[in-house]
């Protein structure tokens, strides 16, 4: 994970086959600029989405780029005009997620509750994500953040999950280190959901230890 500071909180012409010049329709100036930008932004758009379904379906080590272009009906180099690699993909999920759950835990924080609730409210927040996403993407999300091919050339404003964190310990507990806890607990988090295989009630259970060991690190002298 990339370690952020307290501070990062704060017209045309063609030819025809008889050789004599025909109109086509291809569209020029601000409105055609605009037609075609929003083309690419709607490929884009199926690109990802029908990504993060080969994500659910097959897993992220099981994704074939050939299998999402044939499901969007583009040829492969299409696909890579738009992503460099499928790990660009799961980057670009992985931040939706986050900022998703930031979002979310970020409410609890708001209700003047102990730390221990705002920890909770993370983990909360990524058991929903499970929901919408599927157990197996979401384990996929978690240990990419331990992938280089993920997390290299990220800064603070990639981790929202962290700075949400960051922001809050660092008003509830003045008298340690926001940046230590925050990525201790997260690195505890990320790790358990990526190599946890056993029933929910179970990791549940791991899980409610994690945020009690980091809200009594908050109160540690």
């Amino acid at each position: 994970m990339t370690r952020v500071s307290v501070a990062s909180v704060e017209s045309t012409q063609g030819v025809s086959g008889t050789g004599r010049a025909t109109k086509t329709s291809r569209a020029s100036g601000p409105a055609g600029t605009d037609r075609r930008s929003a083309q690419r932004e709607a490929t884009r758009a199926r690109l990802f989405s029908e990504t993060v379904e080969e994500f659910k379906q097959q897993g992220f080590a099981g994704t074939e780029i050939a299998a999402i272009t044939q499901r969007v009906g583009l040829t492969r180099g299409a696909f890579y005009v738009h992503f460099a690699s499928k790990d660009d993909v799961l980057r670009e999920l992985l931040l939706i997620e986050e900022r998703q759950i930031a979002d979310e835990a970020l409410l609890v924080s708001n209700q003047d509750v102990p730390l221990e609730a705002v920890f909770g409210a993370v983990v909360d927040a990524v058991l929903r994500s499970e929901q919408r996403l599927g157990r197996g993407l979401v384990r996929d999300l978690c240990a990419g953040q331990f992938r280089p091919e993920v997390t290299q050339g990220q800064d603070a404003a990639d981790h929202p999950v962290g700075l949400m964190l960051i922001g809050a310990i660092a008003q509830h507990a003045t008298e340690v280190d926001a940046v230590d806890l925050a990525m201790t607990f997260l690195t505890g988090l990320f790790g358990l959901l990526a190599t946890e295989y056993a029933p929910l009630q179970d990791r549940r259970r791991r899980l409610d230890l994690l945020v009690r060991m980091a809200a009594q690190g908050a109160t540690a002298p």
